[in-house]
C-alpha cells in the first residue's frame, strides 16, 4: 500500500537492523537463527447478515481488533468472486531490490570523494570482509578509540571470524589488516558524520536539500545539492510534466521525467585536470559575466576551509563541484593526504551533500524482465522447489518457510526473488469483476453480481460510509486497488498505511501471506524500539517510519517490549489494518492478491493527527485533509449524523487553528490578502515548501511565487521581508460559522427525532407498527446514526416480521410441492404446544398486535377439534379388532378403514401445517396396510399353464432377494403378529434358490428335449427373479418366439393341428418352412438372430439347416443385386418392380430421391416386400401396376412435352434462361423430361439403342441385364421366396414383350419395352428401327448433346439428394391431401381388392376413365353446390401448379350443365 514501483524484486536482507549499544552483535543472532513467532491475532467470521455492509461490520470489531492492528476476517462460504484476469494477458515487469548495505556504499563514497582509492578488504580464503559487521562489532565495544586504547583488535576479530574457523583465519596477520583497515577508512567517515551530526540542520539551506531528497525519493530521480547565488540563474532543460488539479499532493502516484545533466571537466589549484564525471542534476548552471576586469586572479580568493590559510597553492585542493568556492591542503585533510590525489575530490561539505542521497531509495528500480501469471507462477514455484529440495511447493511445512525466512534476513548470503507489486488494477486490471467491465458468456451473471458487491475493493472505498468516498479523483492504491503477485520469501517491510487510514488486503488466490502487525496505540513504542536497534538509519532520515525501507524481526522487537500480533492469510481472506497499524509480512509462496484503502467515520480524527506527524517530519501528502474535509460540508445533506458530527468536529478545529493562525500572521506584518481557490492549482504549486502539506484553506506567499502553510511563515524566502507577502485563503472566516451552523442543525433534527422515539417506546403502551415504521424510515433517509434508540426500533420491527412472517405460515396452511410432498430438510413446524406458547408470545409483544392473535386462536381451535375426532377414529377401530391386544397392537393393527380413509384423515390434518403426533400413528397404520397388500400379492401368485404365452408374460413383475428381504424386514417392524406371512415369505424365497440351483444344474449341459420337463418344476418359482432362472427362462422365450415366427412365415392358422407350442415339433416345422412356406428373406434373417441369441439353439441341428437356407437366399439377393444395381437411390425391389411415381409426376410432384447408405443391409434392398402378406398379394400388385402404365405414361408424356427444364435432377425452371434449343438438354424418350447435360450421366445400356437417345435416371433405373444372366442367377434361388417370384415376374413379362415387339410395331410395345428392367437382345434391331420411325426429331435434336454426354471423360459427381426443391410448396386446393387414398402398399391392396368400404378404388373417383393412380397422388372436389364429387389430379389432367393458380374448381358436367348452374372459374376435361 506504499509509494512503491509498478513491480519489486526483494532480497530477504531488506536492510539488517542494529543492535543496542549495551549487547553484543552476536546476540541478536539468536532471534535471527530461532525465530520465535508471534502469539496469532484473533480471527472474525461474520455472518451472512453481517457480511452485508462491511462499513458497519469493521465498526463493529473495531473496539476489540484494534489494539492487534491487523486481523483477519473470513467471510461466509456462499463468497465465491470469479477470478476475472485472463493469466496469459496479464503481463507485467519485474523490479528488484538492491541488498548492499548502505552503509558499505557510503564508506566507499567517503574515500573515493576525499581523494583515497579505496578496496574492500579480503580474508585468507578471498571472501570479501563484512565491513558493517567490522563497524557494528567495534562500536558495541566502545568504539575506535577505546578498541585502540585496550588494545581489543584480537578481540574483534574473534567475533568476524566463525567459530570454526577460527583456528585457520584468526591470524596476526589478519587482526593487523582488520586494525589498519578500520583506522585508515572507517574511522574518518565516523568522525566526518560525527561533525555533521553536531551541527544545526534547520537552515534554509537544508530545507533546499530535504526538498531535492523529498524529490528523489518519491520520484526515484537524481539529486544534486546547489547553493543558491545571486549570480546563478536556473534555465529549466524541459517543460514541467502536467499534472491535473486534484486532492493529491506529494505526487505518490505521479512519474517524474529524468534529464541528464552535462559533463563538465573538473579542476584544482594543486594541478592536473580531472577526468569528467557525471553530475546528476535537474537544472543547468550557467555563470554570469562580472562587469569588473578579469585582471585579477580568481584563485586568490580560495582559502583552506580548515587552517584558513592561503599559502602552499601547490598542496590547495579546490573542490570538484562546480561554483563550490571551498578549498582545503592535503595535509589538513581528514586523513591527511601524502600527495594530490589523482581521482575526484571534494570538500567536507559537498561530501555530506552526496552522503545524504545514500539509501534514500532504499530497495527497488526498475528492470525490464516481462512475465504474465503463468510464466511467473513457474519461474516461483520452481524457486521454492529448488531451495527447500522438494517436489510440490505446498509440501513444504509451513513454519518452516518462516523461519527460514527470517534466517535469510540476517544471513550474509543474499537471497533474491521477485515481487510483482502496485500493480495498479485500473492497468493491470482487478482480480474483482467491476462494474465498468462488460460482462459476456455463462458466468455473466455471476460476474455482474459480485461486480455490485460491497467487498469488492473496487466498491469499498466510495462507499457511502467511507470519508474517501468524497474524493472526486481516484488515487491508485488509495482508492483504486492495486494488485500484488508474489513468490516465496517476496517481502513488504514495516510501514503504516499513508494518512493512517485503514486498508483491506483479499488474497484471491495461491499460498498464504503472512502478516505481523502492532497497534496504533503502540506504534510509538514501535518507534522508539527500532531507534535504538537502528540509531544509524533513523538519525539520517527523519521520516524513515513512512518508508517500507525496514524490515525488523518481530521476535527481536517483542523483546523491547513491541506487542507484536500475527496473521495467517488464506486464499479466500480478507485481511484488514487498522489506522496507524505498523505492518509488515512475506508470502509463502505463489499468490495473487488486492488491496485498498478506505477510511471510516471514526478516521477523520487520526487523519488529522497524521497530517500534523507529516508535517513535523516535511513528508508529502497523498491529499489535502482540509479540503477532504470541506468536502463533506458540501455533502452535509448526504451526510448521516455521525459522519456530520465528525465533520462538524473537524470544522470546528480548522476554525479555531485558522483564527489563530490567521491574526498571527496580521500581527507579523503580512498586510496583503486574496482569496485563492487552491484545488484549481497544480499540487507543485499549493504545496508548503518546508513541511510538503498540500495547502487547502490558507497559505503565505511571496513575489518569488514560494508558498509556505501559516505555520511556516517564516520559512519562505530569505530575499523577502513579512510585510511583502501575501495571505491567501479559500474561505474567508465569515464562511466557516455558516457551515458549522448548517451542520449543526442536522443535529438538531436528530435530537427532535430521538425524543419521538422515546416518546413512542416508553409513554405509549403498544403503539401500532405503522409509528414504529415511520420513525425507522426517517433514521434511514436522514442517515442518522446507529444509536442505541435505532437499535431497539429496528429490533421491534425485525421480531415483528419474525412473529407475523410465522403467523402467516401458520395461517396460510401446508405448503405444496408437485409432488404433494412438503419440501423440507428439517421439520421446524409448531407442535400444538408451540402454538399455544406462540400465541401467548404475541400477546406479549410491545405492539399492538390483537388482531393476528384472533386469527391463531380460530387455527387452534380447528386444530384441537380434528384431533378429537381422530382419536375417536382409533378408539373405534381398537375395540374392533379385540379387547386382549396389547396397547402396542390397538395403535399398529389393521382398522376395518380402508387407506383411502385414513389417508384422507391425515390430509385434513396436514393442511394446519402443524406437528401433529397422530398423524404418525395414521401413517404407520397406512404403511402395514400397504404391506399386507404387497405380501399378498406375493404369497397368493401360483402359475397358470399357458402363462408363457401371455402377451405380457415376458415383462411382468418378477421379485428380486433383496425385495422379498426387504418386505421381511418391513413386517417384522410393523406386523410381528404376522407372523404367518412371514413364514410364508422365507418359505417362498427359500424354494426360489432350489430352482434357482436346480436352473444352475440345467444350464450347464442345456437341450432342447429335456427343457420344457425341466422348466416345468423351475416355472413353480417363475415369479423369483434369479441369475440361472432368469437364463432358463430366456431360453424358453427364445425357443417360444422362435415357434411363433415359424408359424407366421409358414402361416399355420391357429386351429391348425400342425401348429404346436412342444419345441420338438421345430425340426417339422423348419422343413415344412423350407420347402412349403412363402419366404421373405428379412424373415430368414430375423429367425436366424433368434436362433443365435438361444444357447441351445444356437449349434443345434436345426440352426444349421436354418444357417443352410439363409446363405442360399442371401447369395440369390447378392447376385440379382450385382446384376441390377446400378446407383444408390432406388433399391433393388424399386427397380424389379413395377413404377409407381407416374400419377405423383404427372400432377408435377417433384419426388426428391436420396441416396441409400453404403452400408445399408441386403434387407434394407428388398424392405418393401414385407408389406406384402402373401406371393399371391405380390404378384396381384404388380399385375395392376402394369395395366395402367400405358395410359399414364401417355399422360406424362403430354404433361412434360409442355414443361421446360423443371423436370430436370437441379429443378432448373427459371424462365429467363435461354431458349431450349440454345441450352444443351438431352430429354428422355420414355418420359419426354428434359435435362442438362451437366447434370446427367451416360449409361452403358444406351450403347444398345440408336445414337442420340437418352433415357433418364428415373426410367432407366437399374443395368438392364440380359434375360439369360437373370435365368442363371435363379437356378438356386428357393421356388417359395417372395424375392425369386418377383424376378421371374419380370423375367415373365420380358419374354412377354419381346413376343408382342417381334409381332407388332406399335409405339406402345416399344415404351414396353424400354420400361422393361430385363434385357433381350434379340430385340434391339427391331427397337432401333421403332425408335428412329417414332422418335426421330428428339434424335436429331440431342445427337450433339448425347455425344458430348458420352464422350465426357470425367465421371460426374452425383449429389446425395437429387430433384430436391428449394421452395416445396403444398396445394392449396387439395382438399384430400396426398396420402389420404393409397397411403401406403398395404392400403393400396385392399382398396384394390374391395376390402375396404366394399367397392373398387375407381369408385372413389369419379372420373369416367379413372387411370388408376397409385401412391400418394392428388385429389381435387367440384365446388358448385349439389355435385362434390372428387377426381385424382391425373384423371381430369391438372397438376399441381394448376391448382394453384385457380379459386374454384368445376367438373366437366357441372360446366356443360349437368349438375348445379354456376359459371366455373375453371374447367377440365374429365
Amino acid at each position: 500500500m506504499r509509494g512503491r514501483r509498478s513491480f519489486q524484486e526483494n532480497a530477504t536482507k531488506p536492510r539488517k537492523s542494529a543492535a543496542k549499544p549495551e549487547k553484543r552483535m552476536e546476540m541478536y543472532d539468536e532471534f535471527y537463527l530461532n525465530f520465535e513467532p508471534p502469539p496469532l491475532a484473533k480471527i472474525y467470521t461474520p455472518t451472512a447478515e453481517e457480511f452485508l455492509d462491511p462499513i458497519k461490520y469493521v465498526e463493529k470489531i473495531r473496539a476489540e481488533a484494534e489494539q492487534f492492528g491487523v486481523v483477519k476476517i473470513i467471510p461466509p462460504s456462499t463468497f465465491k468472486p470469479p477470478f476475472v484476469i485472463d493469466r496469459e494477458t496479464f503481463n507485467f515487469l519485474e523490479a528488484m531490490v538492491k541488498e548492499k548495505h548502505t552503509f558499505v556504499e557510503r564508506v566507499i563514497n567517503f574515500n573515493r570523494m576525499s581523494g583515497i582509492p579505496y578496496e574492500l578488504p579480503y580474508d585468507k580464503d578471498g571472501k570479501v570482509i563484512d565491513v558493517y559487521r567490522l563497524h557494528r562489532i567495534v562500536q558495541n565495544m566502545g568504539g575506535c578509540y577505546k578498541v585502540n586504547h585496550d588494545e581489543k583488535w584480537r578481540d574483534v576479530a574473534k567475533e568476524m571470524i566463525p567459530v570454526e574457523k577460527s583456528a585457520k583465519l584468526l591470524t596476526a596477520g589478519f587482526v593487523k589488516m582488520i586494525q589498519k583497515h578500520y583506522n585508515n577508512f572507517i574511522e574518518p567517515f565516523n568522525r566526518n558524520l560525527k561533525e555533521k551530526e553536531s551541527r544545526c540542520d534547520d537552515s534554509d539551506d537544508d530545507d533546499e536539500t530535504e526538498e531535492l531528497k523529498h524529490k528523489y525519493q518519491h520520484h526515484h530521480g537524481t539529486m544534486r545539492t546547489e547553493k543558491e547565488d545571486d549570480d546563478v540563474e536556473y534555465v529549466d532543460d524541459e517543460e514541467a510534466e502536467e499534472c491535473p488539479p486534484s486532492m493529491q499532493g506529494g505526487g505518490r502516484r505521479r512519474g517524474k521525467k529524468k534529464t541528464e545533466a552535462p559533463q563538465r571537466q573538473s579542476r584544482m589549484m594543486a594541478g592536473g585536470v580531472k577526468k569528467q564525471a557525471n553530475l546528476p542534476t535537474k537544472k543547468r548552471v550557467i555563470k554570469k559575466r562580472a562587469s569588473s576586469s578579469s585582471d585579477e586572479d580568481p584563485m586568490d580568493t580560495v582559502f583552506c576551509i580548515s587552517c584558513t590559510g592561503g599559502m602552499d597553492e601547490d598542496l590547495l585542493l579546490l573542490c570538484d563541484i562546480e561554483g563550490c568556492q571551498n578549498g582545503r591542503h592535503t595535509y589538513c585533510c581528514d586523513p591527511p593526504l601524502e600527495e594530490v590525489p589523482q581521482g575526484e575530490w571534494r570538500c567536507p561539505k559537498c561530501i555530506e551533500a552526496e552522503d545524504s542521497k545514500i539509501g534514500l531509495d532504499w530497495g527497488f528500480y526498475d528492470n525490464d524482465v516481462e512475465y504474465n501469471l503463468n510464466t511467473f507462477a513457474e519461474f516461483a514455484n520452481d524457486f521454492k522447489c529448488k531451495y527447500f529440495g522438494v517436489d510440490a511447493p505446498m509440501s513444504v511445512d509451513r513454519l518452516e518457510v518462516e523461519k527460514e525466512f527470517w534466517k535469510n534476513v540476517q544471513s550474509p548470503i543474499s537471497v533474491s526473488v521477485k515481487y510483482g507489486a502496485d500493480l495498479i488494477t485500473s492497468k493491470m486490471g482487478s482480480g474483482f469483476p467491476r462494474k465498468e467491465d462488460k460482462f459476456h458468456g455463462p458466468e455473466s451473471r455471476i460476474r455482474q453480481q459480485y461486480a455490485n458487491h460491497a467487498w469488492n475493493l473496487n466498491n469499498l472505498p466510495v462507499l457511502r460510509e467511507s470519508v474517501l468516498s468524497h474524493i472526486n479523483t481516484g488515487i491508485s492504491g488509495m482508492m483504486v486497488p492495486w494488485v500484488y503477485v508474489g513468490m516465496c520469501f517476496s517481502t513488504f517491510c514495516w510501514h503504516t498505511e499513508d494518512h493512517w487510514t485503514y486498508s483491506i488486503n483479499y488474497n484471491h488466490w495461491g499460498e498464504r501471506k503472512i502478516w505481523y502487525g502492532i497497534g496504533g496505540d503502540d506504534a510509538t513504542k514501535f518507534e522508539d524500539a527500532v531507534r535504538k536497534i537502528a540509531p544509524g538509519l533513523t538519525g539520517r532520515q527523519r521520516d524513515l517510519f513512512h518508508h517500507m525501507t525496514t524490515a525488523a524481526n518481530p521476535h527481536l522487537l517483542r523483546n523491547f517490549g513491541v506487542p507484536i500480533y500475527k496473521v495467517e492469510q488464506n486464499a479466500g481472506e480478507f485481511v484488514i489494518t487498522f489506522p496507524r497499524a505498523y505492518h509488515a509480512g512475506f508470502n509463502e509462496g505463489l499468490n495473487f492478491a488486492e488491496a485498498v484503502n478506505f477510511a471510516p467515520i471514526d478516521w477523520l480524527q487520526k487523519g488529522r493527527l497524521c497530517m500534523e506527524e507529516y508535517s513535523n517530519v516535511r513528508r508529502f501528502s497523498v491529499f489535502s485533509h482540509d479540503e477532504l474535509v470541506f468536502k463533506m460540508v458540501e455533502a452535509r445533506d448526504r451526510l448521516g449524523i455521525s459522519m456530520s458530527l465528525a465533520t462538524l468536529d473537524e470544522l470546528l478545529e480548522i476554525q479555531r487553528r485558522e483564527q489563530k493562525m490567521r491574526e498571527m500572521v496580521v500581527k507579523m506584518g503580512v498586510e496583503e490578502s486574496e482569496k485563492v481557490i487552491f484545488e484549481n492549482l497544480q499540487d507543485d504549486q499549493r504545496t508548503c515548501r518546508y513541511c510538503r502539506t498540500t495547502l487547502f484553506v490558507s497559505a503565505i506567499t511571496c513575489k518569488h511565487g514560494r508558498s509556505v502553510c501559516l505555520h511556516h511563515f517564516d520559512r519562505i524566502c530569505k530575499k523577502c521581508t513579512i510585510d511583502q507577502c501575501v495571505m491567501q485563503f479559500r474561505y474567508d472566516l465569515d464562511e466557516l460559522p455558516i457551515f458549522i451552523d448548517q451542520l449543526e442543525t442536522r443535529t438538531t433534527e436528530y435530537h427532535s427525532w430521538r425524543s419521538q422515539s422515546d416518546l413512542i417506546l416508553h409513554e405509549y403502551e403498544k403503539p401500532e407498527m405503522s409509528k414504529i415504521d415511520e420513525l425507522i424510515d426517517t433514521a434511514k433517509s436522514k442517515h442518522y446514526p446507529f444509536t442505541a434508540h435505532m437499535q431497539t426500533l429496528l429490533a421491534i420491527r425485525e421480531n415483528y416480521e419474525k412473529v407475523t412472517t410465522k403467523a402467516k405460515i401458520l395461517l396460510n396452511g401446508k405448503v405444496r410441492t408437485r409432488t404433494g410432498t412438503r419440501n423440507q430438510r428439517a421439520d421446524t413446524r409448531f407442535d400444538v404446544e408451540g402454538v399455544r406458547r406462540f400465541i401467548e408470545e404475541i400477546q406479549e409483544m410491545p405492539i399492538e398486535m390483537t388482531s393476528w392473535v384472533e386469527k391463531l386462536e380460530e387455527l387452534y381451535q380447528k386444530v384441537e377439534n380434528w384431533r378429537k375426532r381422530t382419536a375417536e377414529v382409533i378408539e373405534t377401530q381398537v375395540k374392533l379388532e379385540g379387547e386382549n391386544n396389547s396397547e402396542e397392537v390397538k395403535v399398529f393393527a389393521v382398522k376395518p378403514l380402508n387407506c383411502e380413509d385414513f389417508e384422507a384423515i391425515i390430509e385434513e390434518g396436514e393442511e394446519f401445517d402443524i406437528k401433529l403426533d397422530e398423524i404418525g400413528m395414521l401413517k404407520k397404520i397406512i404403511d402395514l396396510k400397504k404391506w399386507e397388500s404387497r405380501v399378498e400379492v406375493l404369497i397368493s401368485w401360483k402359475p397358470s399353464n399357458l402363462m408363457e404365452l401371455e402377451e405380457e408374460y415376458e415383462y411382468s413383475k418378477r421379485w428380486t432377494t433383496d425385495e422379498v428381504l426387504s418386505l421381511i424386514r418391513d413386517g417384522s417392524k410393523l406386523a410381528m403378529q404376522k407372523m404367518e406371512k412371514l413364514q410364508k415369505l422365507q418359505n417362498m424365497l427359500k424354494m426360489a434358490h432350489v430352482h434357482d440351483s436346480d436352473a444352475e444344474v440345467f444350464m450347464k449341459n442345456p437341450t432342447i428335449s429335456n427343457l420344457a420337463e425341466n422348466w416345468k418344476s423351475i416355472r413353480e418359482s417363475d415369479w423369483y427373479t434369479g441369475k440361472y432362472i432368469d437364463k432358463m427362462r430366456t431360453e424358453m422365450l427364445a425357443v417360444q418366439q422362435i415357434t411363433q415366427q415359424i408359424d407366421k412365415i409358414c402361416q399355420i392358422p391357429e386351429d391348425s393341428p400342425k401348429k404346436s407350442e412342444n419345441p420338438q415339433n421345430l425340426s417339422e416345422k423348419l422343413e415344412f418352412l423350407s420347402k412349403n412356406a412363402p419366404l421373405k428373406f428379412a424373415d430368414i434373417v430375423e429367425l436366424s438372430a433368434l436362433f443365435g441369441d438361444s444357447r441351445i439353439l444356437s449349434e443345434s441341428l436345426e440352426a444349421e439347416k436354418l444357417a443352410e437356407l439363409k446363405s442360399k437366399m442371401e447369395k440369390f439377393t447378392q447376385k440379382i443385386g450385382a446384376l441390377f444395381k446400378k446407383n444408390e437411390f432406388f433399391s433393388i425391389f424399386e427397380i424389379l418392380s413395377e413404377r409407381e411415381d407416374f400419377p405423383q409426376l404427372i400432377e408435377g410432384q417433384t419426388l426428391p430421391k436420396y441416396s441409400r447408405c453404403s452400408t445399408s443391409s441386403a434387407c434394407d434392398e428388398w424392405n418393401e416386400i414385407t408389406e406384402f402378406d402373401t406371393i399371391e398379394q405380390l404378384m396381384q400388385h404388380q399385375s395392376t401396376m402394369r395395366d395402367s402404365r400405358q395410359n399414364l405414361i401417355a399422360n406424362l408424356q403430354q404433361k412434360n412435352d409442355a414443361r421446360g427444364l423443371e423436370t430436370c435432377i437441379c429443378l432448373n425452371s427459371d424462365p429467363t434462361s435461354a431458349s431450349l434449343d440454345q441450352q444443351k438438354i438431352v430429354i428422355c424418350l420414355m418420359c419426354r423430361a428434359k435435362y442438362h447435360v451437366s447434370c446427367v450421366e451416360w449409361s452403358d445400356f444406351l450403347q444398345n439403342l440408336p445414337e442420340g437417345s437418352y433415357l433418364c435416371i428415373r426410367c432407366l433405373k437399374g443395368r438392364r441385364p440380359i434375360l439369360e444372366d437373370v435365368q442363371l442367377a435363379c437356378s438356386d434361388a428357393p421356388d417359395n421366396c417372395f424375392e425369386m417370384n418377383l424376378v421371374r415376374c419380370l423375367m415373365s413379362e420380358s419374354r412377354e414383350i419381346s413376343r408382342n415387339l417381334l409381332s407388332s410395331e406399335s409405339e406402345q410395345t416399344l415404351l414396353d419395352f424400354l420400361s422393361c428392367e430385363i434385357l433381350n437382345l434379340n430385340c434391339l434391331p427391331k427397337v432401333g428401327e421403332l425408335i428412329r420411325r417414332f422418335y426421330g426429331k428428339i434424335l436429331e435434336f440431342q445427337l450433339e448433346n448425347c455425344r458430348l454426354l458420352r464422350n465426357r471423360t470425367t465421371p460426374l459427381q452425383m449429389p446425395s439428394a437429387i430433384f430436391v426443391s428449394r421452395n416445396a410448396s403444398t396445394s392449396r386446393r387439395g382438399k384430400r391431401g396426398s396420402g389420404q387414398i393409397g397411403k401406403d402398399i398395404a392400403r393400396k391392396i385392399k382398396r384394390r381388392s374391395g376390402q375396404k368400404g366394399g367397392g373398387d378404388i375407381t369408385a372413389a373417383c369419379s372420373a369416367e376413365k379413372c387411370l388408376q393412380p397409385y401412391g400418394q397422388v392428388g385429389w381435387v372436389q367440384c365446388d358448385p353446390p349439389g355435385c362434390n364429387r372428387w377426381f385424382h389430379f391425373v384423371c381430369v389432367g391438372l397438376t399441381h401448379e394448376e391448382i394453384d393458380s385457380i379459386e374454384n374448381y368445376t367438373c366437366q358436367r357441372c360446366s356443360n350443365g349437368g349438375g348445379s348452374t354456376g359459371s366455373p372459374l375453371s374447367s377440365s376435361s374429365d
